[in-house]
């Protein structure tokens, strides 16, 4: 398969469709802090319930949504154009993923070895 206008157009449609419902969750969360300021019980038991019942719909969509997108557009550039592929035509190795990151001078996320990640 190779990448197309349309489907990644698709994808990216679904993606922002999707990201659009994390938009009415987030008023959901603003009309539950009015409630709880105006002190409006009914109005909390009320949006504690739709909020319950509706996250983690709207978490599997976005879920969905976001490894759909990623397949068919990074995945899909990777086959033609990938800098991390292996040089003995395995799969992505870590190790040369770093030893490429530090050599490229021009990315801000270059992680020299007085760097420290968290585990």
């Amino acid at each position: 398969m190779t990448i197309s206008y349309d489907k990644t157009w698709e994808v990216m449609n679904d993606l922002e469709e999707s990201f659009m419902r994390i938009i009415t969750f987030e008023k959901m969360v603003d009309d539950l802090m009015e409630a709880v300021n105006n002190n409006d019980q009914n109005s909390i038991l009320e949006l504690a319930h739709a909020m319950t019942a509706f996250f983690p719909v709207y978490l599997r969509q976005y879920d969905k949504a976001s490894r759909r997108a990623w397949n068919n557009t990074v995945i899909e550039v990777a086959k033609i154009d990938n800098p991390y592929k292996s040089t003995n035509g395995t799969n992505i190795n870590y190790d040369e993923v770093v030893k490429y990151l530090e050599s490229d001078t021009s990315s801000p996320y270059v992680f020299t070895k007085k760097h420290k990640t968290e585990d």
